[in-house]
């Protein structure tokens, strides 16, 4: 199989515009009329602006160029080595000659009393035949600490200076702010609040000042201590104060009766008709009712409860069957746990079952055998265990999902899927086509290529197959 290439062109010889080529595409000027004596290769780049630019690389012009080089002293013509590897082009004229090393033939220059330069002279190293120096450099603080190095007049200066400035200055802080003392300067250390320094000789001593308060011990079983504190956590006084020994106590009777309470009595809560009261461990414990062992039984006969009912506390219904016959049921609880307290492996079918009269009873819940989710009906109520017979009922839904497995069965009743459902919107495609969108329209496909074409857009976008032209320009 073989694949037609035709590149973007032009007979003549003038060079492709940036408006004409777009970045990286290919062109070349034929230069026709001049049987291609000016035919140049070109591409379109960018600048480091990312600019486009016009580059040319390539071509007959270049080419003529490079096949028409010779050794011998011919004008206008590149220069090639002759047979032994040499140049011999001739003489080489100009201002400046520069290269990477020069080498002359007789050897190393020698001789000359003195090398004078009227510009700058640059080296890669100098030798006095024992230190090599690779280089001048101006580092004050002489880091590089090397041994090829030549530091500037400046750097020796201030290295010079610096050290010198450290020896005689002494830097301090404190817990905030700092300082330097310099040559002729006193370092004077003073106390603040509460604090005395004083210097002798060459000892420096720091006293805490003495307060107001006597010392001793302040409190007892009857009295607390009352002390003051200043703002640097010193106490400037301290006394005693007396501790109440005894409180009223009184009922909440409509004429309450009072009493009082003096340390060294004994405080007794006692239970009145239905109450019990219990003191542990410094708590005391107030019962109210009567405790009803499990084995009696308790009925309320025509109990009526007027207004709201509120029990405060968990509620605890143990039996067989609870019936709740109201209107509707509010709760606020999130969440509602069904089969509480199932250990192993479960064994029944858990979830809602819906009284239908006459009918079969409706189920949605967990099918523990199939260990699916399962919407049906039969005959089952709720006091039914185990694993129920469920027919299997029909969902009506809008299901959303991201990753949906249908397993079994097929899909049926929708006719062409439009593309707004994901489908294509067309029930056949041309055979060998390529599909491609057209917007909230059914899918288009292209008719089928022939051997060596690809597939490429139109003026318009419209892809297609058809061999690859660039076009002239």
């Amino acid at each position: 199989m073989s694949t037609v290439i035709q590149i973007k062109r032009s007979s003549g010889s003038t060079a492709p515009t940036t408006s004409q080529l777009a970045e990286a595409e290919l062109a070349y000027t034929q230069d026709a009329s001049n049987d291609g004596v000016s035919a140049k290769l070109y591409i379109e780049s960018v600048d480091s602006g990312d600019s486009a630019v016009i580059h040319e690389i390539g071509g007959k012009y270049f080419t003529d160029i490079i096949n028409a080089a010779t050794n011998a002293n011919t004008a206008s013509t590149l220069v090639k080595r002759d047979s032994s590897g040499n140049f011999n082009g001739g003489t080489i004229t100009g201002s400046t000659l520069t290269d990477g090393t020069l080498s002359a033939a007789s050897g190393a220059i020698t001789g000359a009393t003195n090398i004078t330069a009227s510009g700058t002279v640059q080296f890669g190293s100098i030798s006095d035949g024992t230190i090599t120096v690779t280089a001048f450099v101006d580092e004050d603080n002489m880091a590089s600490d090397s041994a090829t190095l030549i530091p500037t007049q400046q750097s020796v200066k201030a290295y010079v200076d610096s050290v010198a400035a450290a020896a005689y200055d002494l830097d301090f802080s404190g817990d905030s702010g700092t300082g330097v003392i310099e040559q002729a300067e006193t370092l004077a250390i003073t106390g603040d609040t509460g604090i005395t320094t004083t210097a002798s000789g060459n000892g420096l001593s720091i006293d805490l000042d003495d307060t107001a308060v006597t010392p001793g011990s302040y409190g007892s079983t009857t009295s607390v201590p009352v002390i003051t504190v200043d703002q640097q956590g010193r106490l400037t006084s301290a006394s005693t104060a007396s501790i109440a020994t005894s409180f009223t106590i009184s009922d909440n009777a409509g004429s309450p009766a009072t009493d009082t309470f003096n340390n060294g009595e004994t405080l007794t809560f006692a239970g009145g008709t239905g109450v019990t009261t219990a003191v542990t461990n410094n708590t005391v414990t107030i019962s109210t009712g009567q405790a009803v062992a499990t084995t009696d039984n308790v009925t309320f006969n025509d109990l009526a409860v007027s207004g709201n009912a509120t029990v405060t506390g968990n509620l605890t219904v143990n039996g067989t069957t609870t019936t709740l016959a109201t209107t509707n049921s509010v709760i606020s609880d999130t969440l509602i746990e069904l089969g509480n307290g199932t250990t192993g492996s479960p064994a029944n079918d858990t979830g809602l079952v819906l009284e239908r009269g006459d009918s079969d009873n409706a189920f949605i819940g967990f099918d523990e055998s199939a260990d699916k989710f399962i919407v049906g009906t039969g005959s089952f109520t709720g006091a039914s265990t185990g694993n129920l017979t469920i027919t299997t009922g029909t969902l009506v839904a809008n299901l959303e999902d991201n990753n949906t497995t249908i397993t079994g069965g097929s899909i049926t009743g929708i006719t062409d899927l439009a593309v707004a459902d994901g489908g294509t919107g067309v029930s056949t495609f041309t055979s060998n086509g390529v599909l491609y969108g057209n917007g909230a329209s059914a899918l288009n496909v292209t008719a089928a290529g022939t051997e060596g074409q690809i597939l490429v857009a139109n003026s318009s976008g419209v892809p297609g197959f058809a061999d690859i032209d660039c076009g002239t320009f």
